[in-house]
């Protein structure tokens, strides 16, 4: 009965991890299908008019829409304060997410999803959605420099099955060290996501009209520097020599940024323009020929999960390296040990008889055991 009862557990498993591949084959399969509804409701994108940029924007835009793309879809991660929702508003020209300088208290929304369509009266480029998925800061509000596991994990629940054309890692460019939290951040991104994420991503540095960069350095020494030190922090896996490094720009989303005279456009001290080159990325990496992100829980480095059949065989070979190494190399060493004192013993016996003296005191193995109980207590 007992074993009829594991039989019939052991085949119920089998079940549900067949079940669980052939989910995670049919949600694969539909990774890139442009032809994917999405269920989430466009506005109009109307701020695209008021930018400076919109012709430049238009153009990249363009490219998206000419290339059989029905939704351009971005997601934003990063620390509380660095300007994902500034950046949010930049994108779009208008102000649909409130900004807070400070964050005093866990977010109350974990993810916010905007999804603006062009309506441009333009056949080439009207209908093509935009979908920026912005999110709460991954440091935990309360503990200060812990990683927020459980706003990780809500995010990963929103965005499950659905197509991530980029994931915009944003950080602060006027910052001069990667500190402990930036790097359990990205592990714990790495582990949530799975290593797959960063092959999306763009690191977008913002506060970047760094007027005054440290004394010794020049703008773009600094800049250059800033963008190694991150980028070092984040994995690629292996044959990364083999891939390019992962796209960096710069971003400002305060509205001092000075502007060209030539055509308004928002520039940096470098004099480059910092939202046709942002987009310029995002068209790139967007476009590249590579199926989009799509998070699954199983394409996590679980190693409990992944590898778990495994176990018996590790414990077996260890089970076979005890009883065929280990234990004949304790017992061999034991043996030479006992035979090394019992001659210890033998010579202290011949000096003594040697010296007329009454043969020495050995003692027994439970004296020795507690007089070494003794010593170790000590």
């Amino acid at each position: 009965m007992a074993q009829l009862k594991q039989r019939h557990n052991t085949d119920d498993n089998d079940d549900n991890r067949a079940n669980n591949d052939d989910e995670l084959r049919s949600e694969e399969a539909t990774v890139g299908d442009e032809d994917e509804i999405d269920v989430d409701e466009a506005q109009s994108w109307t701020g695209l008019m008021r930018l400076p940029e919109k012709a430049d924007l238009l153009e990249l835009l363009k490219e998206v829409h000419l290339g059989g793309r029905k939704q351009l879809t971005i997601l934003l991660l990063g620390k509380s304060s660095v300007g994902k929702s500034s950046l949010v508003n930049s994108l779009l020209g208008e102000a649909v997410v409130r900004v807070q300088a400070f964050k005093l208290q866990a977010d109350t929304e974990i993810t916010t999803t905007i999804v603006r369509q062009v309506a441009v009266g333009n056949p080439e480029v009207d209908g093509l959605r935009l979908k920026l998925i912005d999110t709460c800061g991954l440091e935990d509000p309360e503990a200060g420099d812990t990683v927020n596991w459980g706003a990780l994990s809500k995010i990963a629940e929103d965005i499950r099955g659905v197509p991530i054309d980029v994931v915009l890692y944003v950080d602060r460019l006027d910052l001069y060290r990667v500190d402990p939290l930036d790097r359990a951040i990205i592990a714990a991104i790495t582990q949530t996501f799975g290593q797959q994420i960063w092959g999306r991503a763009i690191l977008a540095l913002t506060h970047a009209n760094l007027t005054q960069p440290p004394p010794g350095t020049s703008y773009d020494t600094f800049v250059d520097g800033r963008i190694r030190l991150l980028r070092g922090t984040i994995p690629r896996g292996p044959l990364s020599f083999l891939r390019a490094p992962m796209p960096a720009v710069l971003v400002e989303n305060s509205d001092t940024c000075p502007v060209s005279k030539a055509n308004g456009y928002r520039v940096l001290p470098d004099e480059s323009e910092w939202l046709v080159g942002l987009m310029g990325e995002v068209v790139d990496l967007a476009m590249a020929p590579r199926r989009p992100y799509k998070y699954h829980p199983r394409m996590t480095t679980k190693p409990s999960e992944r590898f778990r059949w495994l176990l018996p065989l590790v414990i077996a070979a260890e089970l076979l390296f005890y009883r065929r190494v280990l234990r004949p190399a304790l017992e061999s060493t034991q043996r030479r040990v006992g035979e090394e004192e019992e001659r210890v013993w033998s010579l202290r016996r011949q000096q003594r008889r040697a010296m007329g003296l009454h043969p020495p005191h050995q003692p027994t193995k439970e004296a020795s055991w507690r007089l070494e109980q003794m010593y170790d207590d000590d």
